[in-house]
């Protein structure tokens, strides 16, 4: 709207101009004449004053009229009656109606065109006007000139004036345009940054959240499996434990739990402890495991996981655990703890394992492992503190006996020496009666 109203300013100005070399070519040929270019420039001064007042809509329209009006009525005071119009009149008045295109902008093409015709009509008035408008004291013979080169060049200075205004708006216009695009390319492009920034920050808060619902999942799964732990005394009910707590937290189809075990030449192997949702019959004829047999034993020897992701339906060539079970996924765990293995822990489902249930799988191997460790310690810390006790009482059985054999050898020896002292008594009693 800003650029509209200095157009119109702009119009406002050259118009007044115009007025104002017909104002005295008007004291120089026709005095009578001389209210209608006063006019004129009134109504250029009113329009500049709405400006000011920004009664910018009221003040196009004036412009747009009142000027084209006292151009119209000035030239048909000009023409003799029954004359034809000059033709600076309708060059002029051409002009005029040019300028609510410039002073309107596109959305206000009501305005425009009802505008366009008003003028249009003005200037065909100029015919019953010429005969109707008549003043006795003008000098036709003097005034009026059809083919007047003034007027030609008036009308053609305003032509240019209107053109060149017309070319400065279209550049207005054009670079408006750029800007505008160049302004919408950088807002689309600030907009799509943002979102992007946006989206990032919503993924991170996502992400976030989830790493602490997984974070909290693990806390809390672990608290639970701890408290298992510790409630639960026998190692083996302890273990048939932790293999129903893995498959009902992991949402697991098959677990089973593999415990090191020596035989009587001290040669290590892992014996089936444990088994959850697994099909008995198939491990019947086979519940021990030799060292690197399988993927249990070399689970065993290398002390790393197994992870088979996709196992394909039937595929039985695997030699695990699980024999031909028909699972899609296959974890197994080394029950690993201060780089000892003390078991394998097989898992299998039909969905794959997320990241952070596997690390929860390695804590639980982790933790299970320093049990079993600390139970098997307790149980020898047992075993050896009955052996001690057994040889203990044995000790004391033997200084019983000890003892008992002590006071028999005392009580021998005091007999003894009653015994010696009553043949010493006798042998002097008899020396006594042989000397006597």
């Amino acid at each position: 709207m800003s650029e509209k109203v200095f157009t119109t300013n702009q119009f406002a100005f050259y118009l007044m101009i115009f007025h104002i070399f017909y104002l005295i070519v008007s004291i120089v040929k026709a005095p009578t004449l001389l209210q209608w270019p006063l006019m004129g420039i009134l109504a250029n001064l009113i329009v500049l004053s709405l400006n000011y007042l920004r009664l910018f809509t009221i003040a196009r329209i004036l412009l747009c009229t009142v000027p084209m009006s006292v151009v119209i009525i000035y030239n048909s005071y000009l023409t003799p009656v029954g004359a034809i119009p000059r033709m600076s009149g309708y060059l002029i008045g051409m002009v005029h109606t040019i300028i609510p295109f410039l002073v309107f902008d596109m959305k206000e093409r009501i305005a425009q065109w009802s505008l366009f015709l008003v003028l249009c009509f003005t200037i065909v008035a100029m015919f019953p006007l010429s005969d109707l408008l008549i003043d006795p004291l003008l000098d036709y013979d003097l005034n009026y000139a059809p083919m007047s080169k003034r007027g030609l060049i008036i009308g053609l200075a305003g032509l240019a004036i209107l053109l060149f205004l017309m070319q400065k708006e279209q550049l207005r216009y054009r670079n408006e345009s750029e800007k505008l695009t160049k302004e919408r390319v950088e807002r689309n492009l600030t907009l799509e940054k943002s979102e992007k920034e946006l989206k990032e920050a919503l993924t991170q808060v996502q992400k976030t959240k989830q790493e602490d619902e997984e974070r909290s999942w693990t806390t809390q799964n672990i608290s639970d499996f701890n408290d298992l732990t510790r409630s639960v005394e026998d190692l083996d009910e302890l273990i048939d434990h932790s293999a129903s707590f893995l498959a009902r937290v992991l949402n697991l189809n098959q677990v089973a739990v593999f415990t090191r075990k020596e035989d009587a030449d001290g040669n290590d192997f892992l014996k089936k402890q444990s088994v959850y949702a697994y099909d008995r019959k198939k491990y019947l004829d086979k519940t021990n495991i030799e060292r690197g047999e399988g993927l249990i034993g070399q689970c065993y020897i290398e002390k790393k996981p197994i992870i088979i992701k996709d196992v394909p339906q039937g595929y039985v060539n695997i030699s695990s655990g699980l024999g031909d079970a028909t699972a899609s996924f296959v974890a197994i765990y080394p029950l690993l703890a201060y780089e000892k293995v003390e078991g394998v822990i097989e898992v299998a489902g039909f969905k794959e394992l997320k990241e952070f249930e596997l690390d929860f799988l390695k804590r639980i191997c982790e933790s299970l492992a320093i049990t079993i460790l600390n139970k098997i310690g307790a149980e020898r810390l047992k075993e050896l503190l009955k052996v001690s006790q057994e040889q203990a009482e044995q000790v004391r059985s033997q200084e019983e006996e000890m003892r008992q054999n002590l006071e028999e050898m005392t009580a021998t020896q005091e007999e003894l020496k009653r015994q010696k002292e009553e043949y010493v008594k006798e042998i002097d009693r008899l020396k006594m009666l042989l000397n006597s």
